[in-house]
């Protein structure tokens, strides 16, 4: 099975109060997928003392992925099972945003009920209570159930990749709020998407959304520690903040991780400038202009610092002359 995409499915259980017995025991025998992070159950026993009962319930329907319909005479005799609840998951179902699944618990006729096209579980539909072993019932349960987070969790990685892909796009553009809205959509999906955090952080960087920019650039650092683009608009946005040692300190991460890009020493030069520590300035600005002898940005900041705070004004001068040929060589 595929790694899982980061936060567990939820399941939530649709089932008469008679049938608890046969609730509890199908949930201990889902206990694995629940150890492997692959999903989180929730069903009416988990209500707390003074909770309004039918609003927890809903809210709970309304975000769940998996929806399982524990079939009985006593789930078709009850109004709010059969009715409310039913009703709201096989709509989700029929607008795909959830899965539901039928488990037949006891004989009973179904033939015409709303769910009755759908397939159930255990195989050929056969109730658990007539197996002449339960527990190899629900293990038959278990494993339909696996095969169906699968297909599930392969479909929120597909959707994952696609907003990922937009809100790369909508960045290109310029479209940065556009942009934001679509990787939050990614990382509901995937919260360990290390890239949909760098891309929302860079939004945010561009709208100078600084301290939101930080937050995202620290997650994705967190889910991957060794992308030097994101230890360097880290940087960037430090240096926004006035945050300067820390700013160097993110420049150096992604100078150890990527040693042979200019834009990082240019950078790096500028906060050094800021820091008042100028001779250390010019030499990260000569090793910009080694990596890239025609970067324009990186002979104009080395100027600079020669100039206005070096007072070295023959060398600036030359600096300066040398940036105005990279600008008529493009």
């Amino acid at each position: 099975m595929p790694e899982p995409i980061g936060n567990p499915l939820e399941l939530f259980y649709c089932y008469a109060s008679e049938d608890e017995e046969l609730r509890s025991e199908l949930d201990k025998h889902l206990s694995n997928l629940r150890n492997l992070n692959l999903i989180k159950t929730w069903h009416f026993g988990d209500i707390g003392p003074g909770t309004e009962w039918e609003p927890e319930i809903d809210r709970h329907l309304r975000a769940a992925d998996l929806i399982l319909l524990l079939v009985s005479s006593a789930f078709f005799a009850s109004s709010y099972c059969y009715g409310r609840e039913m009703e709201q998951a096989l709509q989700r179902h029929r607008e795909g945003t959830a899965r539901v699944v039928p488990i037949i618990l006891r004989p009973v006729h179904y033939k015409g009920a709303p769910f009755s096209r759908l397939r159930a579980l255990p195989t050929r539909a056969k109730p658990v209570t007539i197996w002449g072993n339960r527990d190899e019932a629900y293990t038959n349960i278990v494993e339909g159930l696996r095969r169906v987070i699968e297909e599930l969790q392969a479909s929120r990685r597909t959707a994952a990749d696609g907003w990922l892909q937009k809100g790369v796009a909508l960045n290109k553009q310029k479209r940065y709020e556009e942009a934001i809205h679509t990787l939050d959509k990614v990382i509901q999906l995937n919260p360990n998407d290390a890239d949909a955090y760098y891309n929302k952080g860079f939004a945010l960087r561009k709208l100078q959304r600084y301290e939101e920019a930080i937050h995202a650039f620290d997650k994705a650092i967190q889910l991957n520690p060794n992308d030097a683009d994101t230890y360097h608009n880290q940087g960037i946005v430090l240096r926004d903040l006035q945050r300067y040692e820390e700013a160097l300190v993110a420049f150096d991460k992604a100078i150890q991780l990527n040693p042979n890009d200019a834009k990082v020493y240019i950078n790096k030069g500028c906060a050094l400038n800021d820091l008042k520590r100028h001779e250390k300035a010019l030499v990260a600005f000569d090793k910009a202009i080694q990596l890239n002898p025609n970067d324009l940005f990186a002979h104009y900041t080395k100027g600079v610092a020669l100039w206005h705070f070096l007072h070295r004004y023959e060398e600036a001068s030359d600096v300066f002359d040398q940036a105005q040929r990279c600008r008529g060589s493009r």
